[in-house]
């Protein structure tokens, strides 16, 4: 993903894509996010300069259990990034990096169970 903030979005991807931050700065970049369980891909930040509209959008659609939905958003809203558009919650919440980027918290609504 090229950006000129590497530091400041690399802990949101961290935690949307693993729901750990401290899965951020193994590898090279230091802001590189790699899953010491191997579940996702490596995301490498490359250097962009700081430009006025945006020349590159990332999303990504990460898909995880009803259970553990809301503390993988916890984690990315905790690491800096904000809900752009909860409308379609709890099956889509959609978090926001600090340059745009999006990433989809997903849950299979249908596996949980209607009290």
């Amino acid at each position: 993903m090229d950006t000129s903030r590497s530091a400041a979005i690399a802990p949101v991807w961290a935690a949307l894509l693993t729901g750990r931050p401290e899965a951020q700065g193994h590898g090279s970049p230091s802001d590189e996010v790699r899953d010491p369980l191997g579940r996702v891909p490596n995301l490498w930040f490359g250097d962009a300069d700081e430009h006025e509209g945006p020349r590159q959008r990332f999303h990504v659609e990460v898909y995880v259990a009803p259970e553990v939905a809301g503390q993988r958003i916890a984690a990315a809203l905790d690491a800096g990034g904000t809900v752009a558009d909860d409308s379609g919650a709890p099956g889509l919440t959609v978090i926001a990096d600090q340059d745009g980027n999006t990433g989809i918290v997903c849950v299979d609504t249908s596996a949980v169970k209607k009290v």
